[in-house]
């Protein structure tokens, strides 16, 4: 029996990892709109009931998604960037990469991010020299807004610009 139990945690963990990935590249592709608990489930190569025991629910399983990648922007967020305009860049090229899955988490008020946006808050007004100055650059690497400015015709390239401008202007006002 024990190993049995072995095995079903085992197993657990694989359906578990393998959810998680399938929901985390369709909302990355597809938003979360887009994406509904069949698509996951068929994706990840289980039946649907498996992520709803799992997860309860969309919510739910969007709440792990955020927890599962939290850890990657914490990584980031540790890297040593000289200036608030470097800090904001990797920052921007986070947001643009998952911009699907990042809109999802605005979206969603999840608390496991909070720990995470505490965190960019306190490096970020380090380099720009206060807390509402973090804050006033933080509103602009929204992916909301980021997506409004692609929408408008923008490119990445130009908005990376002006948020790195943002970020360096407010870091040489005294």
């Amino acid at each position: 029996m024990s190993r049995e139990s072995h095995v079903e945690r085992a197993d657990a963990a694989r359906n578990r990892a393998a959810i998680l990935a399938a929901a985390t590249e369709l909302i990355r592709e597809r938003g979360i709109e887009a994406v509904s608990i069949d698509d996951v489930a068929a994706a990840a190569g289980v039946g649907k009931g498996t992520v709803f025991r799992r997860f309860g629910d969309k919510a739910g399983l969007i709440q792990a998604v955020v927890d599962e990648t939290a850890a990657s922007w914490i990584q980031v967020a540790s890297l040593e960037c000289r200036t608030a305009g470097e800090f904001a860049g990797t920052l921007f090229d986070h947001v643009l990469a998952s911009l699907p899955l990042v809109i999802a988490i605005e979206r969603t008020s999840v608390r496991s991010c909070e720990g995470n946006f505490q965190i960019t808050v306190d490096r970020l007004a380090r380099l720009v020299g206060s807390t509402f100055k973090a804050h006033t650059v933080l509103a602009v690497l929204r992916g909301e807004h980021i997506a409004f400015l692609l929408d408008q015709g923008m490119t990445a390239a130009d908005v990376r610009e002006g948020v790195i401008s943002l970020a360096d202007t407010l870091a040489a006002e005294v």
